[in-house]
């Protein structure tokens, strides 16, 4: 498999980034393992309650199409 080193990037435009890659592949496409570190934010899984997150601040609530509740994203 490909190894792709993104670094610490967005959430949301990675995740998009990936589904968008997972859409395009047909049997031909190489496998590929992306390793990165997420600015932080909160993602809401399907079966999430907003109503969970309890003080978000300036970090983004991102709702993704994953099983669930909520769950913190960060550096390190």
């Amino acid at each position: 498999p490909r190894v792709r080193w993104l670094g610490c990037v967005d959430y949301e435009p990675t995740w998009r980034a990936m589904q968008r890659f997972t859409d395009a592949r047909d049997g031909d496409t190489a496998d590929e393992l992306w390793l990165l570190e997420h600015r932080p934010v909160f993602t809401l899984g399907m079966n999430a309650d907003p109503a969970h997150v309890l003080s978000a601040g300036a970090i983004p609530v991102v709702p993704v199409d994953r099983g669930g509740q909520v769950t913190y994203h960060g550096p390190g």
